[in-house]
């Protein structure tokens, strides 16, 4: 029996989804980001080369033996080889951490010693950022953390801002699929990649800032802290008013 025959109207069955737990906005949103997120891995409409779903498939069990969340591993397999840095890396640095965190942190460029684990803020950096974490209420593993250039410049050069322009289109499509209430961009590059400008940290720091919808708190990175322990306590003043937000 189709629907004219059992009389039953549009309007009535709009009604009969009153009591539906998954309201009908509900369900447009979820098919809306769904058939976003296909595009964003290479897939045409609803089909997907099998290389994609090869992929896909093995994000579970990549997951499982790296801990790494499915933005991060979103960049993994793209590949990418559109600016001066790619010619010389060996891999992309991946974001790491929890892919609902509220707070996100965005370094500036990898480095050399992120491109040997393949963990974003590894060595010394990463161990005063677990300690900057720690201070304000934080584990490594409850936030999300990615840098705003995948690849290491060569002798840890400063990236051009060519670069950091090409790789910004992925950190943007990264953050948007964790959606943190909050990103601490740590040094003038990260601040530059979400920000799009050129004024330097000195004047950013110390408020938030837009980003798509989520607020940035540009501050001193751990690497700057390392050189320029002087720097610390205006980073603590920065790092409370994160806390105090995110309370």
């Amino acid at each position: 029996m189709d629907k004219e025959e059992s009389g039953e109207s549009d309007f009535e069955m709009l009604k009969s989804q009153q009591n539906n737990p998954y309201p009908m906005a509900d369900l447009f949103e979820s098919v809306s980001g769904y058939l976003e997120f296909l595009s964003d891995i290479g897939c045409s409409g609803l089909e997907c080369p099998d290389r994609i779903l090869e992929q896909v498939n093995a994000w579970g069990r990549d997951a499982g033996k790296t801990g790494r969340s499915p933005s991060g591993l979103l960049n993994d397999f793209k590949k990418c080889r559109k600016c001066s840095l790619s010619a010389s890396s060996q891999r992309m640095i991946c974001g790491e951490g929890n892919s609902k965190a509220r707070l996100a942190i965005v370094g500036g460029a990898a480095s050399a010693v992120d491109m040997k684990t393949g963990i974003p803020y590894s060595g010394k950096p990463g161990e005063l950022l677990d300690k900057m974490l720690a201070a304000i209420g934080f584990a490594r593993d409850e936030v999300y953390i990615t840098r705003a250039l995948k690849c290491c410049p060569p002798h840890n050069q400063k990236p051009n801002p060519g670069d950091v322009k090409i790789c910004r289109a992925y950190l943007e499509k990264e953050l948007k699929l964790v959606r943190p209430l909050i990103i601490c961009a740590f040094g003038d590059i990260a601040a530059m990649a979400l920000l799009e400008t050129s004024v330097p940290l000195s004047g950013l720091r110390g408020r938030f800032h837009d980003f798509n919808g989520m607020q940035v708190m540009p501050t001193y990175s751990p690497e700057y802290l390392f050189e320029n322990p002087g720097a610390k306590r205006q980073a603590w003043e920065d790092l409370k008013r994160v806390m105090d937000v995110l309370k």
